[in-house]
């Protein structure tokens, strides 16, 4: 232990902290400091100077000792527990200055006003260290009985204190003292309940240190006796009172449990049982025993370390928790414990330097220590990886892959952890740091989730995919949107649209700007403006803008999820923020908020596109573009301008509406794909599934060419082209859920990426269709069927029930019938011969992509270019279609949406009122972009804090000095 004397040592525990600190804090100002009045800034000015003007000194003083060959001194180590604390209580005190009350908090990581603790508790802890070891030299043997005793008194004079000099307090009158005095002597008691604090806690740990160290004498001869108890009975104890096994013993009443955090489980008392018979087993006198001995204590080392860690905070409490509560020294065992174990690791590590190599002796110790982590960290990272698995089957699948089985045992657990460890107003926090597991919950979400998290309809989905399971009510956290409340008529309505548009020669497009009034002339107080509209094929969002105090705030564009994020924060706020983006295939929702009652609001969006057009939003319809002007030539290829150095990108095309009504019309045929519902619980319908197909089958007079079958449980399996069996032997498994939504996905995609002369007629097999996985809408593979938007429910007795896929397809959109509708016939493109498309024919442009795999260089994004819009819309099609492949390319979509300006369904246009919104969204989207695609930002992915233990400290002194004012006061009441 006597190692902690190096100078080398404080470059580890302090100026390496230090850094860390000084980089977090950094990044926070960076984004708040705009908003902070003049004198908050100073403060941090001047909060920052003086950490660094001390890293400095520990820097100077460590590398001064070292060039010196000298070890620490006591001097330094009261200086530095001086100083340090005195700046935590200095920071306390000015805390309300540093982070105002009007601050926004979500600008503000929760954990923020805990970070300066955390980070300055390793240099205190090192102090504390090297005063117990310069106050305990080994040049004799010691009593630990004068450092219990000194430790003893401390509570002893705070019982005294509340008792006899409380009630001499009110009787002199010093409890009305107002003013200065009054403050003052507030400041004095706290200083005072601190430096108590700090004495027991020496005292303690050099006791505890000399008890370790000997022996020889009575102590060593009934050593086995108090380590049994230290190590032993009672962090068992412990561990049954936290996890409600033994609370009787602790008079805290009821919801107690888990208050430290959840370490009910086979794992932390089979660990504590180990780790107390590693400690006490008697010393063997064989090197390589004593090895082995040595190598095991290493390996449980993490796990008193962790404990040492977690209780850290809590020991200033330990005080008062001695005087009032009958097991608050419980409080005190990990520190005991800890000394324990060090001291035994230090006694071992001498007696074999003489029969080992020091080098390998620590490389040995490192080794056996990293065994805990390691295997928590392998553990945690086979959770990240079955989750990413999961996540993307379910949300970047490959349509041409055979999934194996996922471990559907750990992605449960995982889920789990995930649902217990959000933060909502209706969920308790789980012990008294927030997380479940104190750091190892951190750790956790950062490794597996990116310190992102899930929402709560992503978990539910998962649940249904994976296990057929049902939807839990209303289990989201989530506050409901005030919007959401209102009834249509008490929102602000759109009461103006107009437009404005010139040719753009260069593009040969046309720019176009539509400039919205919104009024909120119902109701009273502030309101959210909500709509959707659609876009036609090959028109573009390139700008958006919104009036803000008097000004006019250009859209930032942003990753689509980080600018949803900070929308939905700063409305909480009831700030002036403006969000724009798709929603679903060309649908495009608008969001502004707040407008006050009787409120006129500004926002215009600026359209790009290649012909006039009426374009509509609420029930407002205006011209963009006019016909007097040439129209562009037809069937536009996106590639860049003939004079331009760009080289072309082939495979995007825009097919005009004049070009549509000269292509050959088509009328293909179906081909009949049963969907048949293989989920958990359906294996006693497979008679009835068979029954009906074939009856259908025989109805329709379909041939073996006209029919496929794919069963649909959570995965997807087609069955060879001349089978209908059900019960297929590959695949008769009947388990999960009925992922409806997978199966007509990827049969759209193989229709739109292998064009045809027959399309995909969909009829759905199930014993309860309302049981199947459906989204909202399949709008996004609009292009897919071209036909029909229509595919079916076939029910027991042969009648066929009509669903959309474009709209709420879980919903009937008629009544049954015998046969299916017929199809609107299509076009083909370029020519019916060898068709790379089937396009609706309804005289309407459209949009081809002819390629299955886009590569397009960044020389072809150009700032606010049509051509670059067609480009990014191809690419976004490429992705519909291969969201397994594509999904490092989505950041190079997002990145090429940034560069030209253009919206696409990847990212968002966000209108903010400061600069520190704007610096809020840039950190946000960093941490999006980092993370997977299926991760979520919601409310509940706020980062776990963890407790800050020396400010923690402060409130254990400020929380005995109210304990002694309300002792004193029950005393003044008794003696009236």
């Amino acid at each position: 232990m006597r190692t902690l004397l190096n100078p080398k040592w404080l470059w580890l525990l302090n100026t390496l902290p230090l850094l860390v600190l000084l980089t977090l804090l950094r990044a926070t100002y960076d984004v708040i400091h705009t908003l902070l009045p003049a004198e908050s800034q100073h403060l941090w000015q001047w909060f920052g100077g003086v950490l660094v003007l001390l890293g400095g000194l520990h820097a100077g003083y460590a590398t001064w000792q070292w060039r010196r060959r000298a070890t620490l001194s006591g001097g330094y180590a009261v200086v530095a527990l001086v100083a340090y604390t005195a700046f935590l209580y200095i920071y306390c005190y000015h805390l309300s200055g540093l982070i105002p009350f009007d601050l926004p908090r979500w600008m503000v990581a929760g954990d923020l006003p805990l970070y300066v603790g955390t980070f300055l508790m390793p240099t205190l802890a090192h102090a504390v260290a090297v005063l117990v070891l310069r106050l305990t030299p080994e040049d004799k043997e010691r009593s630990p009985l004068p450092s219990f005793g000194a430790a003893l008194a401390v509570p002893v004079a705070w019982y005294v204190f509340a008792q006899l000099v409380l009630p001499l307090w009110q009787v002199l009158g010093l409890d009305r003292v107002g003013g200065g005095l009054k403050k003052l002597g507030l400041h004095g008691v706290v200083v005072m309940i601190i430096a108590g604090t700090l004495i027991f806690l020496l005292f303690l740990a050099r006791g505890v240190y000399i008890l370790a160290s000997r022996r020889a004498g009575r102590w060593g001869q009934y050593q086995w006796a108090w380590k049994v108890l230290i190590t032993g009975l009672l962090p068992l104890l412990g561990l049954a009172i936290n996890n409600g096994q033994a609370r009787d013993y602790l008079s805290l009443g009821v919801g107690t449990d888990n208050f430290f955090g959840d370490f009910d489980g086979p794992w932390w008392y089979g660990l504590a049982v180990l780790n107390a018979g590693l400690l006490c087993v008697p010393t063997p006198t064989k090197p390589r025993v004593r090895l082995a001995l040595y190598l095991g204590r290493g390996i449980t080392l993490s796990y008193t370390f962790y404990f040492f860690l977690v209780f850290l905070p809590l020991l200033p409490l330990s005080v008062v928790a001695v005087i009032a509560i009958g097991v608050g020294f419980l409080l005190l065992t990990p520190l005991a414990l800890f000394i324990v174990h060090v001291r035994e690791l230090a006694q071992d590590y001498a007696m074999l330097r003489g029969f080992f190599s020091g080098r390998v002796l620590a490389l040995g110790l490192a080794e056996a220590a990293a065994v805990l982590p390691l295997g928590i960290t392998l553990h945690y990272y086979h959770h990240r990886m079955v989750l990413h698995e999961a996540l993307d089957y379910v949300y970047a699948p490959d349509y041409a892959r055979s999934y194996r089985p996922i471990d559907a045992e750990v992605l449960g657990n995982t889920l789990q952890v995930i649902d217990q460890y959000k933060t909502s107003v209706f969920r308790p926090r789980p012990s008294f740091t927030g997380a479940r597991v104190p750091y190892l919950s951190a750790y956790f979400n950062w490794l597996v989730l990116d310190n992102l998290t899930l929402s709560e309809e992503k978990i539910t989905t998962l649940k249904r995919v994976f296990w057929g399971s049902e939807p839990s009510g209303s289990a989201s956290g989530t506050p409901v949107s005030r919007s959401d409340e209102e009834t249509p008529t008490a929102r602000p309505t759109l009461t103006q649209l107009a437009a404005r548009s010139h040719y753009d020669a260069r593009q040969r497009a046309w720019v176009s700007w539509l400039d919205l009034t919104i009024t909120n002339s119902h109701g009273s107080g502030s309101r959210e403006y909500a709509t959707t509209f659609g876009l036609p094929a090959g028109c573009f969002i390139s700008d958006y803008y919104l009036d803000i105090n008097g000004r006019r705030e250009p859209g930032i564009l942003a990753e689509k999820r980080a600018a949803a994020w900070v929308y939905s924060q700063i409305r909480n706020e009831s700030r002036d923020p403006g969000l724009l983006q798709y929603v679903s295939g060309n649908r495009v929702a608008l969001r502004m908020f707040p407008i006050a009652a009787g409120e006129i609001r500004f926002t215009g969006i600026q359209l790009l596109h290649k012909e006039p057009l009426r374009f509509r939003i609420d029930d407002h319809t205006v011209a963009l573009g006019h016909a007097a002007t040439p129209p562009p030539a037809a069937s536009t290829p996106a590639v860049p301008e003939p004079t331009s150095a760009v080289p072309p990108v082939p495979g995007v095309a825009y097919v005009t509406a004049a070009e549509k009504a000269t292509l050959p019309v088509v009328r293909r045929q179906p081909y009949y794909h049963f969907l048949v519902d293989m989920s958990a619980g359906k294996a006693r319908y497979q008679a009835r599934y068979q029954c009906q197909i074939d009856a259908l089958v025989a109805r329709q007079h379909l041939s073996g060419d006209d029919v496929r079958v794919s069963l649909v449980g959570t995965y997807v399996t087609t069955l060879p082209a001349a089978s209908r069996d059900v019960n297929y032997p590959a695949a008769g498994r009947y388990e999960g859920g009925f992922y409806l939504d997978r199966a007509i996905r990827q049969i759209l995609v193989q229709a739109a990426e292998q064009p045809q002369n027959r399309y995909p007629l969909i009829v759905v097999v199930s014993a309860d269709f309302n049981q199947a996985i459906l989204p909202d809408n399949f709008a996004d593979l609009r292009h897919a069927y071209p036909e029909s938007d229509t595919f079916y429910e076939l029910l027991e007795d042969g009648q066929l029930v009509p669903h959309s896929l474009d709209t709420e397809s879980i919903s009937r959109t008629g009544p049954a019938l015998t046969k299916p509708t017929a199809a609107a016939p299509v076009v083909a493109w370029p020519d019916a011969q060898r068709p790379a498309a089937y396009l609706p024919a309804n005289g309407q442009p459209d949009f081809v992509l002819a390629t299955s795999h886009l590569d397009v260089p960044e020389a072809a994004i150009r700032q606010r270019d049509w051509q670059s819009g067609l480009l990014l819309q191809g690419l976004w099609r490429a992705r519909l279609h291969h969201p397994a492949t594509t999904a490092p390319a989505e950041v190079s979509l997002i990145q090429h949406s940034f560069r030209s300006g253009i919206l696409t369904p990847l990212t968002a246009y966000l209108s903010l009122e400061n600069e520190a919104q704007k610096a809020a969204l840039r950190r946000k989207q960093e941490q999006m972009l980092n993370g997977h695609r299926a991760l979520d930002a919601g409310e509940e992915a706020q980062r776990m804090s963890e407790p800050g233990e020396w400010l923690l400290l402060l409130a254990g002194a400020i929380l005995s000095f109210r304990w002694l004012r309300q002792r004193k006061a029950r005393l003044a009441r008794s003696a009236s």
